[in-house]
C-alpha cells in the first residue's frame, strides 16, 4: 500500500516525503496531490530549511527544485547524499533544464530521478511510487546488512561502525559515554548440557531482555558467540552503572524452557569502561574487555569497572 512504510523496528508508519522549492504554489501543490495519496509531507522554502529537517526526521522521499536561496538544489543533494552512505533517502530533483550536462550534474550529486516543470502530476505520482519501492528495498537490505541474524540487534560491523561515531561524537562535544561488554557464563557449558539449539534460545532471550532496557541514545550488538556490547551515554558513572547492574540481575532471572519441558537458567559477567582518558575506540573496548576478564576469572555473574588505577574494592561491583 502507498503511504506506508515499515520502519527498522518493523513499526507500520506513513512514508514521509520532504518537498523542498521556493515557490508556496509548487509546495502547496506537490503536498496537497501527495498528501491524498496517504503520504506525510514536510515542506521547506530553501535548501538550507530543507537540510535541517532532513537531519531531524527520518525522510523516505526527497522532492527538491534545483534552483533555490540558501541552498541549491543540487547541492542539497549533496549533502544528502553524504550523509545517507546508505541510500535510504530516495531523491527526485525538479527541474526545467533539459541540457544533459546540467543533468549528468545533478546525477553525480546524489540525485535519483528528474521532474520536469511544469509539473505533471500523474507523473510526479508514479516517480514518488518508483522511489518508494526503492528506497524500501534498500532498507530492507540495510537492515539485514546490519542485523545479527539470530538474536536481532547490531552485527559486529554494524556496531562497530556505530560506536567509531559515537567516541567521535563524544570527543567533539565533550559529552562522555561507556561501553559494557557482556559475556554469557559458562556458555560452553549450556551448549555441552543442553544442545546448541537451546544455547541458541539463551542467546536469544539475553538479548531480547538487554535491548529492553538501552537507553536513549544508546545502542547493542552482538560481538560474536555469547559476546555482546552495549555503548550508552555516560553522564555520571553512577547512571551508567546502575543501567548495566539491572541487566546483570534480570539476566539472572531468566530461564530457558527445553524441548523436553526441563528449563534452566544462566548469569552474565560484564566490563564496564568510560571513554574518559582513553585514546581509541580500540583502547576503550580493550580496556572494557580487561574488566569482563577480570569479572569471569573472579566469579562471574558479576559487573566489574575498570578505571583509573587503584585497589579493587568489592562492593555490589568491582571497580579495577
Amino acid at each position: 500500500m502507498h503511504g506506508l512504510f515499515a520502519d527498522d523496528m518493523g513499526v507500520v508508519v506513513e512514508t514521509t516525503v520532504l518537498v523542498a522549492d521556493d515557490s508556496n504554489f509548487f509546495r502547496e501543490l506537490i503536498r496537497e496531490e501527495l498528501e491524498s495519496s496517504g503520504y506525510r509531507v514536510l515542506l521547506a522554502k530553501d535548501g538550507g530549511q530543507a537540510l535541517a529537517l532532513y537531519r531531524s526526521h527520518d525522510i523516505h522521499i526527497l522532492i527538491t527544485d534545483l534552483e533555490m536561496p540558501v541552498m541549491t538544489g543540487l547541492e542539497l543533494c549533496w549533502h544528502v547524499r553524504a550523509a545517507d552512505d546508505q541510500h535510504r533517502t530516495f531523491t527526485i530533483l525538479m527541474t526545467g533544464d533539459s541540457e544533459t550536462a546540467r543533468r549528468v550534474e545533478a546525477f553525480e550529486s546524489g540525485a535519483d530521478e528528474f521532474l520536469a516543470k511544469p509539473i505533471d502530476l500523474p507523473m510526479l505520482r508514479a516517480r514518488v511510487r518508483a522511489g518508494e519501492r526503492i528506497t524500501r528495498m534498500h532498507r530492507v537490505m540495510v537492515e539485514m546488512l546490519n542485523t545479527d541474524y539470530l538474536t536481532g540487534v547490531a552485527n559486529r560491523r554494524h556496531f562497530m561502525e556505530r560506536l567509531e561515531q559515537a567516541y567521535r561524537a563524544a570527543r567533539e562535544t565533550g559529552s562522555p559515554l561507556a561501553v559494557a561488554m557482556f559475556d554469557i557464563d559458562h556458555f560452553k557449558a549450556i551448549n555441552d548440557t543442553h544442545g546448541h539449539g537451546n544455547g541458541d534460545l539463551a542467546l536469544k532471550r539475553f538479548a531480547d531482555n538487554c535491548a529492553a532496557q538501552v537507553p536513549d541514545g544508546g545502542f547493542l550488538g552482538r560481538l560474536g558467540g555469547e559476546e555482546f556490547c552495549l555503548c550508552l551515554p555516560a553522564g555520571d558513572l553512577e547512571s551508567a552503572l546502575a543501567r548495566v547492574e539491572a541487566i546483570r540481575r534480570s539476566t539472572a532471572g531468566l530461564s530457558v524452557e527445553t524441548g523436553t519441558g526441563a528449563g534452566f537458567g544462566f548469569t552474565v559477567s560484564i566490563g564496564l569502561c568510560l571513554d574518559r582518558d582513553t585514546v581509541s575506540v580500540n583502547d576503550l573496548l580493550a580496556r572494557a574487555d580487561e574488566a569482563l576478564y577480570f569479572a569471569k576469572r573472579s566469579g562471574r555473574n558479576r559487573t566489574v569497572l575498570r578505571g583509573a588505577e587503584g585497589v579493587v574494592v568489592k562492593a555490589s561491583f568491582y571497580v579495577m
